[in-house]
């Protein structure tokens, strides 16, 4: 299991302490914004089902306290992703929708 304290941290403005790709032609490269938010959420899922399991087992080193915060860890993890995604089909619609 991943220790909490060595799970990627997620600064005021949402973006992995740097973890996204910036292309030669200084913008963000969306692919890799969406490739790394969906990464962390289920990486972050798979912590806090083996928390739990372990948890569950018996495992003395693992306490209800870490198990929630995994877990809700997992949650908001998933949630920015799924901001992510929601906010570049919105902006993507947006687009189609511009008179030219």
């Amino acid at each position: 299991m991943t220790p909490i304290a060595a799970l990627p941290r997620v600064d005021h403005e949402g973006v992995r302490g740097g973890t996204l790709a910036a292309p030669t032609g200084g913008g963000l490269d969306l692919g890799a914004a969406f490739r790394d938010a969906f990464e962390h959420a289920r990486a972050g899922e798979a912590t806090a089902r083996d928390a739990a399991a372990r948890f569950a087992g018996g495992d003395p080193s693992v306490g209800i306290h870490e198990v929630v915060i995994a877990s809700e860890r997992a949650s908001i993890e998933l949630r920015y992703a799924t901001t992510l995604k929601n906010k570049a089909l919105e902006a993507y619609r947006e687009l189609m929708n511009t008179p030219v």
